[in-house]
């Protein structure tokens, strides 16, 4: 017992000395689990973490059903690490808020965001980026998950939610849990077919952007839109 407490004080210690960027990868883990897990040695349940899940940023973004599965995480210690990751996205949603996202800096704020948000979900997700007339954000909402081809995504719907909240333009972004930054004939469709819809009612449609773990495919960059 004294030996865990001495280890983790001198963790804490290191921490306040030398910061986030002294830290070995299993280290940051094991000082996070000394919040939610008393008593015990927490370095075998931070390296099991992260032999799993690969990165840090594979365990944040792991499912809930998953964690569970590791030895040595309770429903408490599943919890905090949940809530760090969904806390890391009211942080990147908070840095492009207030900007225009078709920026230089917004734009890649706005990709932090997205990336943080649904670059880990292992199924689909479709988001809608609502704007205002200077480009900055009214809000963003998850219209549904599934694949474009195999889910009905209808453009009333999204008609209906840009004139809701009062929006003059729009981003769509989808996650491709593959990996594969490539779009689909169906990807290619969708996005024509919106924006002829929204054009129609002078809304543009800024871009589309395919996110995944690791990076982004932007139909504006790529002269699709």
């Amino acid at each position: 017992m004294k030996e865990t407490i001495g280890h983790r004080k001198r963790l804490r210690e290191k921490y306040i000395k030398g910061g986030y960027d002294s830290f070995l990868d299993y280290e940051k883990l094991e000082l996070l689990l000394t919040y939610s897990i008393v008593r015990k040695d927490v370095k075998p349940v931070a390296k099991e973490l992260l032999k799993r899940f690969k990165t840090l940023e594979g365990v944040m973004k792991a499912p809930f059903d998953e964690l569970f599965k590791v030895d040595g995480l309770g429903e408490g210690s599943v919890v905090f690490l949940k809530l760090i990751s969904e806390t890391s996205k009211d942080i990147f949603k908070g840095s492009y808020s207030k900007k225009d996202v078709t920026t230089i800096s917004g734009t890649r704020d706005l990709l932090a965001f997205l990336r943080n948000d649904i670059g880990f979900s292992p199924i689909e997700e479709f988001k809608v980026i609502f704007l205002d007339t200077a480009n900055n954000l009214l809000c963003e909402e998850t219209l549904f998950k599934g694949t474009i081809d195999r889910s009905g995504v209808y453009p009333r719907n999204i008609v209906e939610k840009v004139l809701k909240h009062g929006a003059k333009s729009v981003i769509f972004a989808h996650n491709h849990p593959s990996g594969n930054l490539n779009p689909s004939k169906a990807d290619i469709d969708f996005t024509d077919k919106i924006t002829k819809v929204l054009n129609a009612i002078e809304i543009r449609v800024l871009d589309h952007m395919i996110i995944t773990r690791d990076s982004y495919f932007s139909f504006l960059e790529k002269g699709l839109i």
